[in-house]
């Protein structure tokens, strides 16, 4: 067994320890201690100010949602004032909510009689640094939608080959609207070429290559078996042709 003498070494060989320790920590804190402070205090800060933030965040996305939805129930009586509604949103947040908005914006104005006013809102998204290229391409090709009835059909079948690039993701849509302007212009075999390009493309969406099905047995079917009813109605008049002067008697 330990003696009583030595067990009371051992305490104060730890009570020395303890306190040797508590010095170092003492001559740490007295020299640190700004550092320290100021670093927990950032620690604080940051979380704190991180925490507000999102915070923040989430009270604006819920006053954006609810500016959106009055402006979206102005929309069918009083359809100027929600277009003005739906472009203060657009002026106030960015992303793909200022984007519906301003879509939405263009809606509104149409609905509200005034066409100028909506090309003027869709040309200006389509021609934002802001918006993303998919929405700068579909506000270009709803641009050019709704500027086929008064437009030259001519002039609008140029700037829709320009705008149906294969890397443009509406390309489909302008090819459907390229067939319309055509008919428009009295082209109907170049509308019928062009539609038959649109369901030769395995990239066309379900929707597009049924319209484009329809419109094309509206305008009398594919060309090719146009052409080879022609050429089977002029064979068999050539046989009968050819028959008619075998039974014709010799002079």
């Amino acid at each position: 067994m330990r003696s009583r003498d030595s067990e009371n070494s051992d305490g104060f060989i730890r009570e020395v320890d303890e306190a040797v320790r508590q010095d170092r920590w003492l001559a740490v804190w007295n020299q640190y201690s700004a550092y320290i402070v100021g670093a927990a205090l950032a620690v604080i800060v940051g979380t704190a100010a991180g925490v507000g933030w999102q915070n923040y965040q989430a009270s604006q996305r819920a006053a954006n949602a609810k500016a959106l939805a009055d402006a979206t129930a102005l929309l069918q009586e009083k359809p100027a004032e929600a277009a003005d509604a739906f472009e203060a949103l657009a002026g106030n947040v960015g992303g793909g909510m200022a984007v519906v908005a301003r879509l939405r914006a263009a809606e509104a104005e149409k609905q509200a009689g005034d066409t100028e006013a909506k090309l003027a809102v869709l040309e200006s998204l389509a021609g934002s640094g802001d918006a993303g290229a998919v929405y700068q391409r579909l506000a270009s090709l709803l641009a050019l939608q709704e500027s086929l009835g008064a437009a030259d059909a001519d002039a609008m079948i140029g700037d829709l080959d320009q705008a149906a690039t294969p890397d443009n993701p509406w390309r489909a849509s302008l090819i459907e609207l390229k067939a319309v302007a055509q008919m428009k212009a009295g082209r109907t075999e170049e509308a019928r070429a062009t539609l038959e390009t649109l369901l030769a493309d395995q990239n066309t969406p379900g929707n597009l290559q049924r319209r484009a099905s329809e419109l094309l047995n509206a305008l009398g079917g594919p060309l090719e078996e146009e052409n080879q009813t022609v050429s089977q109605n002029s064979a068999d008049e050539a046989v009968d042709d050819a028959a008619a002067l075998k039974d014709e008697p010799e002079q």
